[in-house]
């Protein structure tokens, strides 16, 4: 776990490999919280500190996207933020270490971004505060988030994937229903992601031909489920790489 005597600001969040969890000692840094007793946990110095409260935390990370930290757990005793790596690796996305930089990357999609500061790797990013409703969520209400949170992804896709922001205003205006506050931040919206992806062109290599016949290229394809009228089952083609002239053969 993180030293207390490390020069980063107490600001920051740490891309931690030890720690088990994401914790943070700031109680007005959640979204969403609830009073948890999670037990204790061993600091660096073998001292023990107790776990108070669980729940979420936004943050902006680099070109001002905003991203979910979910199952943060509070402690009051911590020195610095840590996000743990493994809590990071859902489905699609990986975590990639490089001589300076830690990413989460979905795709060509860079997530997170840290950079290797001495010893630890530090986000590129902050805490969202301003606009969060961080009132204690009673124990009972736990599953009514889970809910809300669902009926917000449900309108997102309903108005053609719309923002974060034309959410908050149809909310204001009382056009859409099930929503809460706090459920306004939905979690990333992977058809969202690919859809708004540039494809990566292809690196160009060989040569190509500079005359008719100097390079054909050949394949063959079969068995087809719908046979041809002379029920051929397979089929050769031939394609001149110069003129791009094509021949197909049955078989």
């Amino acid at each position: 776990m993180a030293s207390s005597s490390t020069h980063v600001d107490h600001e920051a969040w740490l891309i931690d490999l030890g720690a088990s969890f994401h914790f943070t000692p700031h109680r007005e840094w959640f979204c969403e919280y609830e009073k948890y007793d999670g037990g204790d946990v061993f600091l660096g110095d073998d001292r023990t500190a107790r776990i108070v409260g669980r729940g979420k935390v936004k943050l902006k990370v680099q070109g001002g996207r905003l991203r979910n930290l979910l199952g943060v757990l509070h402690i009051h005793a911590l020195a610095r933020n840590l996000i743990f790596v493994s809590e990071l690796d859902d489905a699609g996305v990986k975590i990639e270490f490089e001589k300076d930089t830690c990413k989460k990357v979905r795709g060509a999609l860079v997530l997170m971004l840290g950079v290797w500061i001495r010893t630890l790797y530090k986000l590129q990013g902050s805490t969202v505060v301003d606009g969060c409703n961080n009132s204690v969520i009673p124990e009972s209400g736990a599953e009514n988030l889970v809910v809300s949170g669902e009926k917000t992804m449900l309108w997102h896709k309903r108005l053609g994937h719309i923002g974060e922001k034309g959410l908050q205003i149809l909310h204001g205006k009382g056009m859409v229903e099930g929503m809460s506050n706090s459920s306004l931040d939905f979690d990333l919206c992977e058809n969202c992601v690919y859809g708004k992806q540039n494809w990566v062109s292809f690196p160009f290599v060989g040569k190509r031909a500079k005359q008719i016949l100097e390079l054909v290229h050949s394949d063959v394809f079969g068995p087809v489920k719908v046979p041809s009228l002379s029920n051929s089952m397979y089929y050769v083609s031939f394609i001149d790489d110069f003129s791009r002239n094509t021949w197909i053969y049955f078989l």
